[in-house]
């Protein structure tokens, strides 16, 4: 039921265009409403995280093989941690000399700290809800990975670009 969206995909084009994504390898799951966020690994796709834009809302992120740990976007020396995929993508393009990654979960396993141990500097910017968990992975990430961490604490989501997080997370990621 994955299909490349097309103009006549009222959903997907009204998802896409609030959020100002790049369509690109982005793809549609006709029969339960979703966008769909491919997740690849040596150039094969290997899981998708599907997000509810129909009727259909429960649950609102869906995985389709649960194969993947992570979602990561770009390849710059710096990651940027956030929770969502969207938020992942919006950084990417805000700060596209940065790789950004959704932990697409509530945990950082060893899988996370493996991958996280190959950059230089680690910025955590989980969303708002989530201050005390965005403190206790940058304490994580720096004792196990012994990578510069600096937790940072967003007004609002990543995804909706609000203008004194996107400057200051600029300040960080430079």
């Amino acid at each position: 039921y994955l299909v490349q969206p097309s103009a006549h995909h009222d959903k997907f084009q009204r998802f896409v265009k609030r959020y100002g994504l790049a369509v690109g390898n982005l793809l549609y799951d006709v029969k339960d409403e979703r966008v769909v966020f491919p997740i690849h690994h040596k150039g094969r796709m290997i899981d998708a995280i599907g997000r509810a834009v129909g009727k259909k809302k429960h649950p609102k992120w869906y995985r389709y093989t649960g194969e993947a740990s992570y979602f990561i976007q770009g390849t710059g020396s710096t990651l940027l941690i956030v929770e969502d995929v969207i938020s992942a993508i919006v950084a990417s393009q805000e700060f596209p000399y940065i790789t950004s990654m959704a932990i697409l979960g509530t945990q950082l396993t060893d899988k996370h700290m493996a991958k996280i141990g190959d950059y230089d500097k680690v910025v955590v910017a989980l969303d708002p809800d989530a201050a005390s968990k965005t403190i206790q992975f940058r304490k994580e990430i720096q004792e196990w990975t012994g990578t510069q961490t600096i937790a940072f604490r967003l007004q609002d989501d990543v995804k909706y670009r609000v203008d004194s997080d996107m400057e200051q997370l600029k300040d960080l990621l430079s």
